[in-house]
């Protein structure tokens, strides 16, 4: 698993998050997320008030508390369940891999949302498309015998 984690990502997701932010993530990218506080300021400039207190303690349960409310920030953004990361994964180093699937997803709902930042990074979430047919197509659709039934000779 460590083994997928990408360097470029991680430098991708510093620069992305250092300018969201203006904050600096320090030489160490999981020591300087690891309090979450970062990660959450990142949040409430991303939609605003979306984590209502940030917790500037050294304690671990504090830490644990800011990486939770964003973590719940991010499904309320609008994010894919799977898509989000644990807080241990983050806090004790468990799967830094999820943590960088879970910010390059962010920063592409943040970008469908029409984030303008100086840093591309993350893929645009795709919008839905609605298609209207009328009953005469509809119908006309039910007489056509699909390909995957097969052929006999």
């Amino acid at each position: 698993l460590a083994q997928k984690y990408d360097p470029q990502k991680e430098a991708e997701l510093r620069t992305w998050i250092e300018s969201v932010t203006g904050k600096q993530i320090g030489p160490d990218f999981q020591k300087g997320l690891k309090d979450g506080v970062i990660l959450c300021e990142l949040m409430n400039k991303l939609q605003p008030n979306s984590v209502r207190k940030i917790n500037h303690s050294a304690q671990n349960w504090h830490q644990l508390e800011n990486l939770s409310n964003f973590i719940k920030a991010m499904a309320s953004y609008g994010m894919n369940p799977v898509d989000l990361f644990e807080a241990n994964d983050l806090f004790e180093s468990g799967n830094l891999t999820q943590v960088q699937v879970s910010l390059l997803a962010l920063a592409g709902m943040a970008k469908t949302k029409g984030l303008q930042s100086g840093v591309d990074i993350g893929v645009k979430y795709s919008e839905k498309q609605q298609r209207n047919f009328d009953e005469a197509k509809m119908k006309a659709g039910h007489c056509v015998i699909g390909l995957q039934v097969g052929c006999h000779r």
